[in-house]
């Protein structure tokens, strides 16, 4: 029997650390869930770290756990790490092909690519995570995904950067370092979970996930199989909690309560019926007016993204909602009204085994970069360069 190839995925995220194990078998279609772990989440304040010594507890009480399921079963580690420091920008650079006879080679395509990094703006006191190259040109004539083996004169690259503030990411780093965890790469969660909710024909005609944490919403739109746009929203399910909390003057905690045994998107209350209460002094109709208003600040955001892009009402998949604000009763309904689109809620596809484990929209951002790191055996051009260079070159920095 062949001996399984296995990847660990961690999602950092504010409320809970999230680490699921997944294996490779030669000859099975799909990777196995082997074991997951969820660790309360310190340090962290709007998915960035802070303390990177309390993240680091978080961190290492998770990976104990997962190592404990797996029987310390080896495996190389990918991160997702998302928040407010996150952005994106697209670049271009121009070449001249190199070959004589005008053909355009492999390392004409490399140096394009390279030219249109050379050319980024904005991007002091950042760090590139992500390089997508999404079209070229030749000659400013010929527009394709592929060049190798056209000709010409001049080749043209149009990139797509994924990036993080630089001291976020140094904090991400010492927090891995604090306990003791050596991981091959850092992705972009917003671009990991597309792995895991998206399928590829989604993909293709263009689709938009959606993912609402605790302190956060980030979205990312895909066309033509590639990321098209990504964008942080700074408010999350958490802020839901925290109006709940000011609207019926109860603590933080018996308000989560409340949001989450009770919490649901309700639009209409049938007239002439008595309106009902939970815990026998909360109205269920106060509750979901509450949820809605802050809803409707998120979603306004989101539509004015839309609107940046030029998609409103153009993605013909629709929304796939992820993340623990995904599993709020009724959101589906709210946002296909909102948007005018389709939607469904994501939960992790592309995997067996054990997947009752991670059948959840909060998994996606763990196990989409867990299959990052299965593709990345193969090659796939999905990182900031190859396994670990990033890593080594930034911990050169730490103190």
């Amino acid at each position: 029997m062949a001996r399984p190839y296995g990847v660990i995925g961690i999602d950092l995220g504010t409320d809970s650390t999230k680490a699921v194990f997944l294996e490779a078998v030669r000859g099975e279609d799909q990777p196995r869930v082997a074991a997951v772990s969820v660790s309360l989440s310190q340090g962290i304040r709007k998915g960035v770290i802070f303390e990177p010594d309390q993240a680091a507890l978080s961190l290492r009480k998770a990976l104990d756990a997962l190592s404990q399921a797996t029987e310390g079963a080896s495996a190389r580690s990918y991160i997702s790490i998302g928040g407010i420091g996150l952005g994106f920008q697209k670049s271009r650079g121009l070449i001249a092909i190199s070959r004589a006879d005008g053909e355009v080679s492999g390392e004409d395509i490399r140096r394009a690519v390279a030219a249109s990094e050379t050319n980024l703006s904005r991007v002091q006191n950042r760090e590139i995570l992500h390089k997508i190259p999404l079209l070229y040109y030749v000659d400013n004539d010929t527009v394709t995904h592929d060049p190798l083996g056209l000709s010409g004169i001049k080749l043209e690259a149009e990139t797509l950067f994924i990036t993080m503030f630089s001291h976020h990411t140094k904090a991400v780093l010492k927090a891995l370092d604090e306990a003791q965890v050596e991981v091959e790469e850092l992705a972009a969660t917003p671009f990991a979970l597309s792995h895991a909710v998206f399928s590829k024909r989604e993909k293709e005609v263009g689709v938009m996930a959606l993912d609402i944490g605790a302190a956060t919403t980030s979205l990312v739109i895909f066309e033509e199989g590639l990321p098209y746009s990504l964008e942080v929203i700074p408010w999350g399910s958490a802020h839901i909690t925290h109006d709940i909390a000011m609207g019926f003057q109860i603590s933080i905690d018996e308000a989560e309560k409340l949001k989450i045994n009770h919490g649901a998107v309700t639009r209409s209350v049938s007239p002439g019926k008595k309106e009902d209460t939970v815990y026998g002094n909360y109205s269920k109709k106060k509750l979901s007016e509450i949820i809605e208003a802050r809803l409707n600040d998120i979603f306004e955001l989101v539509e004015k993204h839309l609107k940046k892009v030029d998609r409103t009402g153009l993605l013909p998949a629709g929304v796939v909602l992820v993340g623990g604000g995904a599993n709020l009763p009724g959101i589906d309904s709210f946002v296909r009204e909102y948007l005018k689109l389709p939607v469904r809620i994501g939960s992790p596809e592309h995997i067996g085994g054990f997947k009752d484990k991670v059948n959840n929209p909060a998994w996606a951002g763990a196990v989409g970069v867990a299959l990052m790191g299965l593709s990345q055996k193969g090659g796939a051009p999905m990182f900031r360069g190859k396994s670990g260079v990033l890593l080594r070159w930034l911990r050169t920095f730490l103190p």
